[in-house]
């Protein structure tokens, strides 16, 4: 059997019920053609890159699957026809096990990241609610002070002042010159 990772889009607006009935109905048509979901992973709820029907978010399903060319051409036509997906694409994969290990390390790091945003989020807040002065931030507008864009900014500033003199300096050269 040959192995496929497909990557699929669905409504962010369904129903978990309609959700599980869709992804029933497209696991049934891999047991039915007597193939194999390998490895199954929900991605989640994502930002699209431009509209599709409509819609800004999506949520993204990777199944790694074993099975035949007419197992995926019908699960494929099933994905065309579902209004529950926006999109899909699949690949032919050699090792199901190494593509699903790059994937499943993806989202594990993803996850971490959310983590440690979510906690720096928490920490940031509880000082500032508690009504004490968060150090981090004196020094992060005192760091603002002293960069490069806010000299540009003052000196930006200071050149249309600059330019007039200059204007009304070339002005009296000129008429000391014709004079």
């Amino acid at each position: 059997m040959i192995g496929y990772e497909t990557v699929f889009i669905t409504h962010p607006d369904l129903e978990e019920a309609d959700l599980k009935k869709s992804l029933k109905k497209f696991k049934d048509i891999i047991k039915k053609g007597k193939g194999k979901l390998v490895h199954e992973y929900l991605w989640g709820r994502r930002r699209l890159a431009y509209q599709i029907a409509n819609q800004n978010h999506g949520v993204y399903h990777i199944w790694y699957l074993q099975g035949t060319g007419a197992i995926l051409d019908e699960l494929q036509t099933q994905f065309r026809y579902s209004d529950e997906v926006l999109r899909f694409q699949t690949v032919k994969v050699d090792d199901l096990d190494q593509e699903a290990g790059f994937f499943s390390e993806m989202l594990k790091a993803q996850q971490e990241e959310a983590a440690a945003r979510s906690a720096a989020s928490i920490t940031k807040t509880a000082p500032a609610e508690s009504g004490e002065t968060n150090s981090d931030e004196a020094e992060t507008s005192s760091a603002k002070e002293e960069t490069p864009e806010n000299a540009s900014a003052e000196s930006a500033e200071e050149s249309p002042k600059e330019d007039q003199a200059a204007d009304q300096s070339e002005a009296a050269e000129t008429e000391n010159t014709e004079a």
